[in-house]
């Protein structure tokens, strides 16, 4: 049996024979980026966990501003110009917020000399306030104005000694020494932040990765400073984009095409990694899939699991970004009992042994699908649906070796199935469908959710949420022929071979249970979610704002936060930066939109406590809005964003965006069940039904066996 990692899921470093470093060890291996070497030094990096859950940032807002800050939920231009009102105002405190606020504006508008008029203005009303002079810094960065940042930077250290604010000037001081180009400097203003700060140490690796590509003595320790910064965020899409660049200039055919494959897979219409993906297809021939992160079985592994009755779900396979299942040229089947084919037209035409492969391969000229044997023979040929059941229903199907046209449209990782399995010919290929029983998939889509996550509660609870939300959606598409596909938002179907005891235990002893309202889950959660929930009893007075938000992403996770990870160098779930380049976004914009060069980053619609929901990208030539957060993050970040709670600092260079750096919290849209908030709940005493209520304070849970409602 042969197992990969999956393409469409992760993005996991290729083994490098490099020491791990992690910032929990006492004394910790920083290389160093020096003009001359790559030298040794040894630091002190133990955690101090009062310091890196500390709080010192206060949101409150005086009545006038908060009351313009709601306004920016309902129309961008009604927030600005409701700040422009108290711009002047006789109240220092109101008129220093009012222009702090323009200033964030003013940015996001890409009106830089305003907005650097704008928090020059608030400086001048509140000298002291170190939230000012910081936002005053990353303006400046932005600008291009790298010595003033730098000035400011190191200047803030005299207002506020507080872990919060000296990380983001470390990071600030970083960003100005490497864009003014000296990057022994950067380096330095890094490596404070790689041993202290975990909750950017998947950025600052990635930074001096960067550095060390940069450096002609210092290219060995690039790919180790990758891999680190991959470990501790799998999403971070510089890091891999690096990486594929390096292998292909060290002439590293393989370990190439696996990574740009994994950039072409998140970006498909990408013209350049569509040629490098030709171009290694040629090296590699018919083979090249064998080198992707695919998953591949030899055989069932599941063998057998009990059936239990109740509703039926059609569930298309092999689904990609768009929710559309691929058209299929071919694949193999192999069940763990004996399997009976049904024509639609034509009744039962035949029976297959167990453990017997066959195939399933598109007939191009008569765009039928021919049924062979391994020697190739046609033993059944379909132009209509034809269905795949097994006479007992306890036993597995595995489909194995799916192929399409393109083999980056979807993940074609092998999957076990239960149920039935109907393969319906289409004009270039063909589609599967597995029909199968709601309770016998909710285990599978559990395991494709629950990575760390062991406590039982936590796992019945997610397994209610599953179970709701898939019933309501077959409910929905009864009249569709399929109900759900699986790469489906909510739904992830990895097959039933990646399921274990204790998931179907929490699915087989929650089975009565319903949640009557619609149900979402994801899986990191910060402070502030979509709702009024906190996820941690030690609340923050959090307000939004515009520049609340920007002052929320620079703020520590309290300590008793639910969803808190146990390894305290993993938050990049919960807390997260990247770097974009603008050329990139400028071309995925250029799939829908010719915009010229990249200028403005806007939200125009917010939620109420700052979420983005839609955001106007504006252009040397045009402007182009999108409209959801989904698309939103395929434009920025191929998709690689992981949640819509954000905000940005782009780096401009003249008129038009060079780079942009994203600053985010939690993973998702905040809404629903939080998985690993759940998994922090049950930890501290809370039954499954607890948490549910905990996340659908407004939902009720019925008991569909008693009839109870709770």
């Amino acid at each position: 049996m042969k197992k990969f990692l999956l393409i469409f899921t992760l993005f996991m470093p290729l083994s490098l024979s490099a020491q791990e470093v992690s910032v929990t060890e006492p004394e910790t291996a920083v290389p160093t980026v020096s003009k001359s070497s790559i030298a040794t030094k040894r630091m002190d990096s133990k955690l101090n966990e009062i310091t890196l859950h500390k709080t010192v940032l206060d949101y409150s807002l005086p009545p006038e501003i908060a009351a313009a800050a709601r306004s920016c939920t309902q129309e961008e231009e009604d927030c600005y110009f409701a700040f422009k009102t108290f711009e002047n105002a006789s109240d220092k405190q109101v008129a220093s917020s009012a222009n702090l606020e323009l200033a964030v504006l003013a940015l996001q508008r890409g009106q830089v000399k305003q907005s650097l008029g704008y928090i020059e203005k608030a400086k001048s009303l509140n000298p002291d306030d170190p939230f000012v002079e910081l936002t005053r810094g990353w303006i400046l960065l932005s600008a291009g104005k790298y010595k003033k940042a730098r000035e400011t930077f190191d200047h803030l250290l005299y207002l506020s000694a507080d872990f919060e604010y000296v990380s983001s000037a470390k990071l600030g001081a970083a960003l100005a020494w490497y864009f003014g180009g000296n990057k022994e400097k950067a380096a330095e203003q890094l490596q404070y932040l790689y041993v202290s700060n975990p909750y950017a140490i998947s950025f600052v690796s990635y930074m001096l990765g960067r550095i060390a590509s940069e450096t002609k003595v210092a290219k060995k320790m690039a790919p180790v400073f990758l891999q680190q910064s991959l470990s501790h965020d799998e999403k971070n899409y510089a890091a891999v984009e690096l990486f594929a660049k390096l292998s292909e200039k060290d002439k590293d055919k393989l370990r190439s095409w696996q990574y740009y494959a994994t950039l072409y897979s998140l970006d498909p219409q990408n013209k350049e990694l569509a040629a490098k993906i030709e171009k290694y297809s040629k090296d590699f021939g018919s083979k090249s899939i064998d080198y992707l992160f695919y998953l591949r079985l030899e055989q069932p592994i599941v063998h057998e699991m009990k059936s239990t009755p109740s509703a039926r779900v059609k569930m298309a396979l092999y689904a990609g970004r768009n929710q559309l299942p691929q058209q299929l040229q071919k694949i193999t089947v192999m069940a763990s009992g004996t399997v009976k084919i049904t024509d639609e037209k034509r009744g039962d035409v035949l029976k297959i042994p167990s453990y017997i492969e066959k195939r399933i391969e598109f007939n191009p000229q008569t765009h039928g699908v021919d049924f062979t044997n391994a020697k190739g023979q046609v033993e059944f040929s379909a132009a209509y649906p034809f269905r795949l059941s097994l006479e007992n229903p306890n036993k597995t199907l595995l489909v194995k070796n799916a192929q399409t046209e393109n083999i980056f449209a979807a993940d074609l990782s092998d999957k076990e199935l239960k149920g039935d399995l109907w393969v319906i010919p289409e004009n270039d290929g063909f589609l599967l469908v597995n029909e199968v029983y709601a309770e016998d998939l909710i285990p599978a889509l559990l395991a494709a959710q629950v990575q760390d996550v062991a406590q039982e509660s936590a796992l019945k609870s997610l397994a209610v949420v599953l179970r709701s939300a898939l019933l309501q959606a077959v409910d929905e598409h009864q009249d569709e022929p399929y109900h759900i596909t699986d790469n489906d938002v909510q739904f992830q179907f990895k097959g039933i071979n990646l399921i274990f005891k204790t998931l179907l235990d929490a699915s087989q002893t929650s089975g009565e249970v319903r949640l009557t309202q619609a149900a979402a889950a994801y899986a990191n959660c910060g402070v502030v979610t979509a709702a009024t929930l906190a996820n941690t009893e030690l609340k923050p007075a959090y307000v939004f704002s515009p520049a609340n938000v920007s002052k929320y992403m620079l703020s520590n996770p309290p300590a008793d936060l639910f969803s808190r990870p146990q390894d305290p160098t993993q938050w990049s779930g919960i807390k997260w930066i990247y770097l974009y380049d603008a050329k990139a976004i400028e071309k995925r914009i250029s799939y829908v939109a010719k915009i010229g060069k990249l200028r403005a980053m806007t939200p125009t619609r917010l939620s109420a406590n700052g979420r983005i929901l839609s955001m106007r990208f504006e252009g040397s030539k045009a402007a182009y809005e999108a409209t959801t957060p989904q698309e939103i993050s395929f434009i920025i970040g191929a998709g690689t964003l992981r949640s819509n709670f954000f905000d940005l600092v782009p780096f401009y260079q003249g008129k038009n965006i060079r780079a942009v750096l994203v600053r985010g919290y939690d993973s998702g849209l905040g809404e629903g069940l939080c998985l690993r908030g759940a998994e922090g709940l049950a930890k501290a005493g809370s039954d499954y039904k607890g948490i549910i209520k905990y996340y659908f304070p407004e939902g009720r849970i019925l008991n569909t066996t008693t009839g109870e409602i709770h």
